[in-house]
């Protein structure tokens, strides 16, 4: 079974997740950046939805250090928002992020992008996410 990490600072979200995908794929949570760091290496999730407003860490600084350790890499991160400018976006893609994903979370679209995010890393190309 694929490990979703999930990382944000409200346990609804959480709950949602794990209510959505925990039947698919195991679900891992962290509400901090610091445990974000720690889960990523400890667990090896197969992708980490990353909250674009963590409370306690800057989610773009969160993003640089998972792709600037060599542990963490490879993991494809999806950020995660309610509201998001186009340009905030952009800036997450050339940090490293795999996609985006808009908050509260709909079944189809969520199985979908964890789906092709994973499916592109399992396949070899890691270069195109």
């Amino acid at each position: 079974m694929k490990k979703i990490l999930v990382a944000d600072d409200m346990p609804t979200v959480f709950e949602q997740a794990r209510e959505i995908i925990g039947g698919r794929y195991e679900v891992i949570t962290a509400g901090t950046g610091t445990e974000v760091q720690s889960e990523a290496k400890s667990m090896k999730p197969d992708v980490i939805l990353l909250d674009m407003f963590m409370d306690d860490e800057r989610s773009e600084d969160i993003l640089k250090k998972l792709k600037e350790d060599d542990e963490t890499r490879d993991i494809p991160v999806i950020i995660t928002a309610s509201d998001a400018s186009i340009m905030a976006i952009s800036r997450y893609y050339s940090l490293g992020a795999a996609d985006f994903l808009k908050k509260p979370f709909v079944e189809n679209v969520l199985f979908k992008r964890i789906d092709v995010v994973c499916a592109l890393k399992d396949d070899g190309h890691y270069d195109l996410i």
